[in-house]
Order: structure tokens, then C-alpha cells, then sequence
């Protein structure tokens, strides 16, 4: 992979040149507080983009998968129905990706597109989007309580999926890396610097040093992706998670890699139709329920192990060549009862561990 060497200034050049070639631009920003968020630049906010700022609140993943999003549209005109999809995806470039994040971007891209059916929808949107990935380094700024993706092995570097990826080597130096030919072309742009061997052996201390700086890890994912996968998680731990969970569906919404959805159609007027996709999530009760009313998951619990399920056990894991975790802690940060994955893999590993395995409660003396 080709590497240059730039300043801060040199980074705000990159993003202006996308604007001025028509791209939309995104960016992270900061809000009230320690909110950040994911937005699109303009003049008048172009100053408030930031590279270091903790993980924004919502993933980037909505701008391939939109929270809502129209299908097609029905009219009906002289006695026949015209049906028109909603087709089209502008170019944009999404600066300031984590690697946690893109990790999510390549969990989407094989559910979307790794399969028997590709979803053209998600499709255009990928092919138009240009990811400037940003690595983690700043313990204070970066890494939040509840980050993880040391565990998960998706970063604070992410190894692959980006078009360009952005490190803080210091003294307001940053080492450009390209991942794709469009990234590489970036770089034939004036303003960069050739890389050095000493920038190299900086990158990589720089590298050793965040890796122990994270405040919340757990490196239990194998016993509990074990333990998941053969069954012998208790009944009684699966329980104490659904008394735990309040159902709001959060940690699914601001999940990197969940893909739970619906469709509807709702009226545009007399005579018109639109079909529209929306988020869904796994914990909510209608997401099982049949026609007629039957929920095959009808307490709370057995949804809930549903998610955690769908995310550890090792059939998923080789069906889609990674787990569905992606290490942001982001559903341990909304959670309102301590039900996100950090705590989850502990309190399934304590617990089939302190029983001996099998999946069975020990017997009472």
C-alpha cells in the first residue's frame, strides 16, 4: 500500500478537494457535551470538523443502510397501477470512519451483496461511497469507556476497507495510507510527502502504545463464543438477561453490523403508494410475530438471546466470515440495563464457567 506524509492543514486540502469536485463530504463533528456526530459539510459548518473526537453516536452504516428508505412508489392512472423504483446514489466521501466502523461496512457488505441475492439498493450506495478512515491514537479524545475492538480484533488500525486511512504520528504530523487505486490516486495530489522509514518505526510504536490505553476490555470472546455455539449457556443466565432488557432497541439501531429490517407501505395520496425499508431490531416483539398473532419468541429472554446468538455462535461466524460484534461499545453506552456486549460475554462466561459447562444448572446441595 502506497503512504505520504502530511500536516492538519494538509487533511482539511484532501477534504476540500472532494467539495470541489461536486462529492458530497461527511464528516465528524462535535456536539453538546461528549455528543459527535456524523455530518455533511458546508461552508458555514466547515470549521467544526474534527479528526480526533470520540466514536460518533449513531455508526456510518445508515449511509449505505438508511434508518428509512424509499423501495419504489405506486400510482394509479387511467384504471393500471405504475410502479417506479427509487433508484440513484450521489458520490459522497465519509471522512473520519473508525475502524470499528468499517469493520460494521465489510459485516453489511457480506450480508448485502456476499449472498445468493444482491440488494441493489445497498449496492449503489457502497459503489458511490469513497472511506477515509481515521486511526485511534488520542486516549482522551479516541477511545471511549466502553470501546472494545482489541478484543474483537478490528482495531485501534484497520487493516483493510478503506480508500484512505489517516494516523496521528504527532507533532501535527499524519502518515496518509492508501487501501484501494482510487486512494492511491489521492495521493499523486501536491501537498503530500514522500514516507519515511522513521515515520514507519513511529507508526508502529505510536500503534503498541494505544493498544494499552483502552479502559474497558474483555477477553473472553472465545469461551463465550464456545459456550454459545455448543448450547451450555444456562437458562438462568439467559433469564437475568431479559429481566435486564427494557426492549427500546437501541443497541440494535446504533449497531455497526445489525441488519434487522422491515418493510411497509404507506399512503402518498389518493391514489399513490410508497414502499419503504426500516430498520427493525431482534429484542422488539413484532419482529417475530407472525400473521394471525402467533410469536414463536414471545418472552423477553428468548429474544434477547436471540441477538446474542445471532452474534457468537460460530455457525454465523464461518457463515459470514467474522462476528457480527465489531467492538464500539456503543450498545453498552445506550443500554439502560447493562445488557450490552462487554457485559453479556462476562456474565455468560462467569456463569457457564462457575458451572463446569454443559448447559446444565448444577443441583442445589
Amino acid at each position: 500500500m502506497k503512504a505520504r506524509l502530511t500536516d492538519t492543514a494538509g487533511l482539511g486540502r484532501l477534504l476540500d478537494a472532494f467539495r470541489e469536485e461536486g462529492w458530497e463530504v461527511v464528516a465528524p463533528m462535535e456536539g453538546r457535551g461528549r455528543d459527535t456526530f456524523f455530518e455533511r459539510v458546508t461552508e458555514a459548518n466547515r470549521g467544526a470538523v474534527r479528526w480526533h473526537l470520540p466514536n460518533p453516536a449513531t455508526p456510518a452504516k445508515r449511509y449505505v443502510f438508511p434508518p428509512i428508505e424509499s423501495l419504489f412508489r405506486m400510482a394509479r392512472a387511467d384504471g393500471s397501477w405504475e410502479i417506479r423504483p427509487v433508484t440513484g446514489a450521489r458520490r459522497r466521501a465519509l471522512f473520519g470512519v473508525r475502524s470499528c466502523d468499517l469493520a460494521g461496512l465489510r459485516h453489511l457488505d457480506r450480508f448485502f451483496l456476499g449472498g445468493a441475492y444482491r440488494d441493489g439498493y445497498y449496492a449503489a450506495r457502497r459503489e458511490a461511497l469513497f472511506l477515509v478512515n481515521v486511526v485511534c491514537t488520542d486516549r482522551e479524545r479516541d477511545i471511549g469507556d466502553d470501546c472494545f475492538c482489541v478484543c474483537t480484533d478490528t482495531g485501534p488500525a484497520a487493516r483493510e476497507g478503506f480508500d484512505l486511512q489517516l494516523m496521528d504520528l504527532g507533532g501535527d504530523r499524519w502518515m496518509v495510507v492508501a487501501g484501494t487505486p482510487a486512494g492511491e490516486a489521492r495521493l499523486e495530489g501536491a501537498g503530500f510527502e514522500a514516507c519515511t522509514a522513521e515515520a514507519v518505526a513511529r507508526r508502529r510504536d505510536v500503534l503498541e502504545a494505544v493498544r494499552g490505553q483502552f479502559r474497558t476490555t474483555t477477553s473472553w470472546f472465545p469461551a463465550t463464543v464456545r459456550y454459545v455455539s455448543r448450547g451450555e449457556v444456562l437458562e438462568s443466565t439467559w433469564e437475568e438477561i431479559g429481566r435486564r432488557c427494557v426492549e427500546c432497541g437501541g443497541c440494535t439501531y446504533v449497531c455497526p453490523a445489525c441488519t434487522c429490517f422491515t418493510m411497509t407501505d404507506r399512503r402518498t395520496g389518493p391514489e399513490s403508494w410508497e414502499r419503504v425499508r426500516l430498520w427493525d431490531a431482534c429484542a422488539l416483539g413484532g419482529f417475530t410475530r407472525m400473521a394471525g398473532g402467533h410469536n414463536p419468541r414471545r418472552a423477553v429472554h428468548d429474544r434477547r438471546n436471540r441477538r446474542f446468538f445471532r452474534k457468537l455462535a460460530q455457525y454465523f461466524i464461518e457463515r459470514e466470515l467474522s462476528m457480527a460484534c465489531v467492538g464500539c461499545g456503543r450498545c453498552a453506552s445506550v443500554c439502560h440495563g447493562d445488557v450490552g456486549m462487554p457485559s453479556v460475554v462476562e456474565m455468560i462466561r462467569r456463569a457457564t464457567a462457575r458451572n463446569g459447562g454443559g448447559g446444565k444448572e448444577a443441583e442445589t446441595p
